[in-house]
């Protein structure tokens, strides 16, 4: 009798956990909704796809990609901040969904640590910093040199106000204090024609739009904001290389799910993405477009998110920047 007891007693307090079990073995037992910030086509828009597809593959149900766009990709993520923490609403988070836009806007309804949960680190893509040779410049020495000594006088182009350039551009000055005027453009693609025509003295590009320039010497490549130097141009030192260690800036992505997801699904979420990063299909699609795999797991890319808000706030609020 006392054994039947303990025998009852021990079965039923594990009862309230089989639910919990039987959802850690089974989920996804649906289609997920991977919410993408930015309109259909665009560069993180093509990484996400190839990414969810191998990624279904292993879960062994659909990811439905959803193009949420609008605000520089804060609409996107103010959705999911608000979706069911089931992990079913995913968000593929960028470095300015999730690191620059709280510091940017002054009408963000989202908190990018709080409000979610860093699931995975994707792909990062740096920048390069080209010149027009007209300047008659050949590192970012001279170029920092050049504009301190004519404060304002050079211009430094972006793809519009709170892009991946101009930003760069905001990280340089803070950095090294030297002061360039900003023209902002309504597409990258214009800044770089009138870099390449000599309208414009500099630009923070990415690698994928400015290598075939760079090769045929209509644009000089002075460095590459990643730490370590870019298979595509790989003569190109590195921001560090170039003496200027601050200077590091990627435009990343990752997967991100609302706050108070379960850890069973956070856990499996990041393990699989990690054996889909593997696929042939994922680095050919990320290296063609001048990025790379970063693979990053849970915790670590949860740190990482956290800092990336933090120093691009500082920077931000010290350049004096904000965005209606």
């Amino acid at each position: 009798m006392t054994l039947n007891r303990r025998q009852f007693t021990v079965t039923t307090a594990l009862l309230p956990l089989a639910p919990v079990l039987r959802a850690q073995e089974t989920y996804p037992t649906r289609p997920i909704t991977l919410v993408v910030p930015f309109s259909a086509g665009s560069v993180v828009d093509l990484q996400a796809r190839v990414i969810a597809r191998v990624l279904a593959a292993r879960l062994g149900q659909p990811i439905v990609v959803d193009n949420k766009v609008g605000v520089s990709g804060s609409i996107g993520a103010e959705f999911v901040s608000r979706a069911a923490p089931d992990g079913y609403t995913l968000l593929l988070g960028t470095q300015g969904t999730q690191g620059t836009n709280s510091a940017l806007y002054k009408t963000i309804r989202y908190d990018p640590v709080k409000d979610f949960v860093a699931v995975h680190g994707l792909s990062g893509n740096p920048h390069v910093l080209v010149t027009t040779p007209k300047l008659g410049i050949g590192s970012v020495a001279e170029l920092v040199e050049l504009a301190k000594k004519n404060p304002g006088k050079l211009n430094f182009g972006s793809g519009g106000n709170g892009t991946g350039g101009h930003l760069c551009l905001e990280l340089l000055q803070t950095r090294t204090g030297a002061r360039f005027t900003h023209v902002p453009y309504k597409a990258t693609s214009a800044a770089l024609v009138d870099l390449v025509s000599g309208n414009v003295d500099a630009m923070f590009d990415f690698l994928q739009t400015s290598a075939p320039h760079i090769r045929s010497g209509k644009l000089r490549a002075l460095a590459v904001t990643r730490g370590q130097r870019m298979p595509m141009l790989p003569e190109v030192p590195t921001m560090a290389e170039a003496g200027f260690p601050g200077v590091e800036s990627l435009t990343w992505g990752g997967f991100f799910a609302p706050a108070r997801t379960p850890a069973h699904i956070v856990k499996r979420l990041s393990a699989e993405t990690s054996e889909a990063l593997r696929s042939q299909e994922v680095k050919n699609t990320l290296e063609s477009a001048g990025g790379f795999i970063i693979d990053m797991p849970h915790a670590e890319f949860q740190a990482y998110v956290a800092r990336e808000a933090v120093k691009w706030t500082e920077v931000l609020r010290a350049a004096g920047v904000t965005l209606e």
